[in-house]
């Protein structure tokens, strides 16, 4: 029985129950019946002899409070975390320091910058601060602020920071260059964004607001084109990115193997050697403790590539097995029309077909299937056959394998979009849609002129907005002004390795602001992702989401001018997103809108376009929607309590008040894939660039997948316009806890029992597109590949 506690500072005094139970009902006082805190203090208390301290003493009740692996008990060792954050930076729970005390220290360790306020700006902004919202976050949102996301000195683990200070840090860095009379409503507006959960910012605003690190871009998206120096451009382009922190994601367009080089003096090794060039740029440079990530895009068309689309999975031979590098393999309507009616397709690369490569790279699907059939009939034009069916389904089935084999529809991606340039691959997680150039000179990267021979480099700023906690129009409005406003102070502010990048992300200022939280906001309303009251819902959040944030950024070209380079656009002409969505959507969601879209075209009109060129993007958010405590992007959750961990920490995740939404939230191995179809459809309708659209399926119940279910899906994705596919997520163990991707990548699972088509996959809007059964099967139903 515990008799003794030894405080911070040494002291012994003897231990009175009393108290500990004062700490349990102080924890747990807006939870109500939903929590039995003395349960709490009685199991905390069986761990005891009879001394212990009390910092042990306070920890072993968090530790049991996250053990119930329930939402109210998490908020109540939120509390009791944050109490004692409190103590362990600032000595005392109660008495906190000043802002301008904390960023004093901060600055004097050389972790941040002195903010350019004055003293009587600092008292004022003292009076906005409000510790008392620590309070009310869950244990998991402030171990991952405190652990991933404060200031700290990470070689001797010394803190200054706890929530409130984090985000005002980042309010007073993004207001500090407003005008005087306004700074103090835009700190105190970003601030309760933050604060409340309504704005998440992406982790490098986290970490390097009001600090002299700049690294705001997210991610990076190159070409390299087909020549030695562009090649190598695209090395160095991977290499310097990944250390200023940005995911990447691009192409090589080279010729294939076998090709002449110089007239045949050369002949060419194919694109595995550049590949592997990639994998050690890449990985050369470190983020966070772990070595940089890039997907390379490769079109289904490409000579090499069932090559390339196996070698990541760990059974290839080790002559063609690259696994430190993601891929994702480009498809058109066209392939997907000759995989429905199980046709063979010519390969080709820009070497061999240049018209028809660049017709690819267009929204003109028509030209490109005229330009097709033109070659298709040339018997001067020498063609490398394949089974176009095969191919999709050995794709597919590298997903199943390394999860990390991606999906991209190249021609969706040009069609419904603003941009007038084109667009040649996506980025690492495979939501970006900007157009990008292969760079022919490295003097042109380091130079800021704009020259119609210069390439361009993709470069895209991220936030989101947390849907189940903005509660009107009126905040929603707000949220999206202050997110696409914070993304235009970072493009600005960021530090770029390039002289032209620079001058390309100033001119085209493309932002991506997703969502998270949608599967909160689904469960609160009783409403299913596999419902028709479901995707009406996700229909009005995807409308809201674009009409307010197309709002914002026509608010900030009144304020700041439209984007230099909205020539390069169709917004000045009036485009909107309603415009070119696949209309086969309307079957899935009614076209019914609830704002007023034509008043909105006419005002973007007569100020000839807007701020930014692109606004939306839905991106994982997985790991800053820990800091927000809710489900990430517009994902269903896996499971209601989940481990999730980065290079940081572990953090014990719950879903969102699961405890009374239980039997309401959906989980995503439940969900058909085609019914995530159409909801990633949905929500394309009104996203101009794109989605990292994750599938999943529990394979531990049902271990074999059949090729009319990867044909049906892969149809339907181009049928109802998805742009892409990210992660293929396999469950694939029967005690319900979803696999890592390091599991998933090493998972040498079996896609067995490849069956037949036997059933027509859903008809093409575009024409004849119904699906031919498979000829070649044989009599057991097993693969033909």
């Amino acid at each position: 029985m515990l008799k003794t506690i030894i405080k911070r500072d040494g002291r012994e005094e003897p231990f009175i129950p009393a108290k500990v139970n004062s700490w349990s009902i102080w924890a747990s006082e807006q939870l109500g019946e939903r929590v039995d805190w003395s349960s709490v203090v009685m199991e905390a208390m069986s761990h005891f002899g009879d001394k212990t301290t009390s910092q042990d003493l306070q920890r072993q009740l968090i530790k049991i409070c996250v053990q119930k692996k329930s939402w109210p008990y998490s908020l109540m060792a939120g509390r009791l975390y944050a109490a004692v954050t409190r103590k362990e930076i600032y000595g005392s729970s109660t008495h906190m320091p000043t802002i301008r005390a904390v960023q004093q220290k901060l600055a004097a360790a050389g972790l941040m910058r002195e903010l350019d306020y004055s003293e009587d700006e600092y008292a004022q902004i003292e009076k906005f601060i409000d510790h008392a919202r620590d309070f009310e976050y869950a244990y998991s949102q402030i171990l991952q602020l405190r652990k991933k996301y404060a200031l700290m000195n990470r070689v001797t683990r010394q803190e200054y920071e706890s929530p409130q200070f984090i985000y005002m840090r980042m309010a007073m860095a993004l207001a500090e260059d407003e005008p005087r009379e306004e700074r103090l409503k835009h700190i105190v507006n970003w601030y309760n964004h933050f604060s409340y959960n309504r704005i998440n910012a992406p982790s490098p605003n986290y970490i390097n607001l009001g600090t002299r690190l700049n690294g705001y871009a997210s991610c990076c998206v190159y070409k390299a084109g087909d020549s030695l120096h562009s090649l190598a451009i695209g090395d160095h382009i991977a290499y310097e990115m990944t250390g200023m922190s940005a995911g990447i994601g691009g192409m090589i367009s080279t010729r294939t193997l076998g090709d002449p080089v110089r007239g045949g003096v050369i002949s060419h090794q194919g694109k595995l050697p550049y590949y592997r060039a990639l994998a050690f740029a890449t990985k050369a440079n470190q983020q966070a403790g772990r070595g940089g990530a890039c997907t390379s895009y490769y079109s289904a068309f490409d000579p090499e590539n069932t090559t390339i689309a196996l070698l990541q999975n760990p059974m290839s031979t080790e002559d063609k097995k690259i696994r430190e590098l993601h891929f994702g393999v480009m498809y058109n309507r066209l392939f997907t029309k000759k995989a429905a009616r199980n046709e063979e397709v010519f390969l080709f690369t820009e070497y061999s077909a240049p018209d028809l490569w660049h017709a690819m790279f267009s929204g003109d699907q028509d030209h490109f299937e005229a330009l097709y059939e033109a070659y298709e009939k040339n018997p001067d034009f020498p063609q490398k056959t394949i089974s176009a069916r095969d191919f999709v389904v050995l794709a597919r089935q590298q997903a199943y394998e390394c999860g990390t084999h991606y999906e991209l529809w190249i021609d969706e991606a040009n069609r419904h979009t603003p941009f007038k340039d084109p667009i040649h691959s996506s980025n690492l997680c495979n939501e970006i849609a900007l157009p990008t150039k292969e760079y022919w000179r490295m003097t042109d990267l380091y130079s800021d002129e704009d020259k119609p021979e210069s390439g361009e480099i993709a470069i895209c700023a991220l936030s989101a907005l947390v849907v189940c906690n903005i509660h009107s129009d009126e905040q929603y409005a707000s949220a999206a002004y202050y997110a696409l406003k914070m993304i235009d102070k970072c493009i600005d502010m960021s530090d770029y390795p390039f002289a032209h990048v620079a001058m390309t992300a100033k001119a085209r200022r493309s932002a991506g602001v997703g969502m998270m939280g949608v599967a909160t906001e689904l469960a609160r309303k009783n409403l299913k992702y596999t419902t028709q009251a479901g995707r009406d819902h996700c229909h009005w959040l995807a409308e809201r989401h674009y009409y307010f944030a197309l709002k914002a950024s026509l608010q900030l070209a009144r304020e700041k001018g439209n984007a230099p380079w909205m020539h390069k656009t169709r917004w000045p002409e009036g485009w909107l997103p309603i415009d070119t969505y696949k209309k086969t959507v309307d079957e899935i969601a009614a076209p019914r809108y609830s704002y007023d879209w034509e008043a909105l075209r006419r005002q973007i009109v007569a100020q000839g376009g807007i701020r930014h060129s692109v606004l939306v993007a839905h991106m994982p958010t997985e790991s800053s929607s820990k800091a927000a405590g809710v489900p990430n992007s517009i994902y269903p959750i896996r499971e209601i309590t989940l481990k999730k961990s980065d290079n940081s920490n572990v953090i014990d995740w719950v879903a969102t008040d699961s405890d009374l939404l239980k039997d309401r939230y959906e989980l995503a191995w439940n969900i058909p894939t085609l019914d995530m179809i159409k909801i990633y459809a949905i929500f394309q309708k009104f996203t101009d660039q794109g989605i990292s659209a994750d599938f999943w399926r529990d394979r531990a119940s049902d271990p074999v997948v059949y090729t009319d279910e990867i044909m049906e899906e892969h149809l339907a994705m181009c049928r109802y316009g998805m742009k892409g596919r990210y992660y293929q997520n396999s469950l694939t163990s029967d005690q319900g806890k979803s696999a890592t991707v390091e599991s998933r990548m090493a998972e040498k699972s079996r896609l067995s029992g490849l069956a037949p088509v036997l059933a027509p996959a859903p008809e093409n809007p575009d024409g004849d597109f119904e699906m031919a059964p498979d000829e070649r099967g044989c009599a057991s139903g097993a693969c033909s590949l």
